[in-house]
């Protein structure tokens, strides 16, 4: 076992380690996109959610054409507010055009990969 096997084996590893991040990367855009979508064809959707203690959740639910603050917890909803559509509306384009810009952004590294390949 010379030092160019050493080498080759660790960077064998490297390589295996960054495709395992690159892959995680992409099936966590690719998953906010997909919530992201298929919420927008039902009647009722939770938009995001955000937790607040242990057993606490906050949620935007559209219902309809009405966003909704809801608080849930241990077995039970609570309505808490209403969101103005125009301030959801404007936060659901911008996290889709960051996932757009992700996609762009991983489908430009995949490229220039194949391209130095060939």
């Amino acid at each position: 076992m010379g030092p160019h096997f050493l080498f080759s084996y660790v960077l064998a590893l490297v390589v295996v380690g960054l495709m395992l991040f690159g892959l995680y990367a992409v099936v966590r855009g690719v998953s906010r996109g997909r919530a992201l979508g298929s919420s927008e064809k039902r009647l009722v959707g939770v938009v995001t959610s955000t937790y607040v203690s242990q057993n606490t959740t906050i949620h935007v639910v559209r219902a309809g054409s009405r966003y909704l603050l809801v608080g849930g917890g241990a077995g039970h909803l609570r309505a808490l507010g209403e969101i103005p559509a125009d301030e959801v509306d404007a936060w659901s384009a911008s996290q889709r055009e960051m996932h757009e810009a992700q996609v762009r952004s991983i489908s430009g590294i995949v490229a220039a990969l194949r391209g130095k390949r060939s």
